[in-house]
């Protein structure tokens, strides 16, 4: 538990650096805050059955943010870490038994609802400037790729073995996650939104701590 209230800590002044663009104390809080995840994750014992492709997403993502603290010129390598550690994430939530429902429809209104109003309005900000249409099919293959995790996050409520603190955990830190994304997305390939930076850190670290609970729940490894 130490661990998490040192993420808890740490979090949230990496969230004001984000905001107030502190650079340099952004270069120790970013990663800092994904490492004392990974390790109340593992002392918690994660690394464990499908919680070991929970926990390489993790790393992955942490390497992404790495990237991204760098230059620019870096953005398709974290964008590359990012799009293993969903993989990893899709991997994690695809197993498991899942019981047919009515209610399945609600996810599906979920995902076409970013398809038909977010989605395209991304992908035609990055084809609207040459230095940015090489980005193109990268960017459209990671969203398709988040949005695949967000949908298999949302159908764990028809899968009992995650149980409900599991499946709440999931749905919730996918869907922040996805904001996150989206947001850094509209905001450095469209227009710049007020307040951007601090909200990407801050649905990015909160979807993290969302999926890191949702899988160590299911796992029986938390009340």
């Amino acid at each position: 538990m130490g661990w998490l209230l040192a993420f808890l800590g740490v979090a949230p002044i990496e969230w004001i650096a984000a905001g107030k663009q502190w650079n340099r104390i952004r270069v120790v809080t970013k990663p800092l805050s994904l490492i004392l995840l990974i390790i109340w994750f593992s002392t918690t014992g994660g690394w464990v059955l499908t919680g070991i492709w929970f926990g390489a997403g993790l790393i992955f993502s942490l390497i992404g943010d790495l990237f991204l603290l760098l230059r620019p010129r870096f953005f398709l390598f974290g964008l590359t870490a990012f799009l293993t550690a969903h993989l990893c994430y899709i991997t994690g939530f695809l197993q498991g038994k899942l019981l047919f429902s009515y209610l399945m429809i609600l996810p599906i209104i979920v995902i076409v609802v970013l398809g038909v109003l977010v989605y395209p309005k991304i992908i035609r900000s990055v084809r609207r400037k040459l230095e940015n249409r090489r980005l193109t099919i990268p960017v459209t293959i990671y969203m398709f790729t988040i949005t695949s995790m967000l949908f298999l996050a949302l159908m764990t409520w028809f899968k009992p073995a995650w149980g409900f603190w599991g499946s709440i955990g999931a749905s919730i830190g996918a869907l922040l996650f996805t904001i996150s994304d989206s947001v850094l997305a509209l905001g450095k390939f469209s227009r710049p939104i007020q307040y951007s930076n601090f909200l990407i850190m801050f649905t990015y670290h909160l979807g993290q701590l969302g999926i890191t609970i949702g899988i160590l729940a299911k796992l029986g490894l938390i009340p």
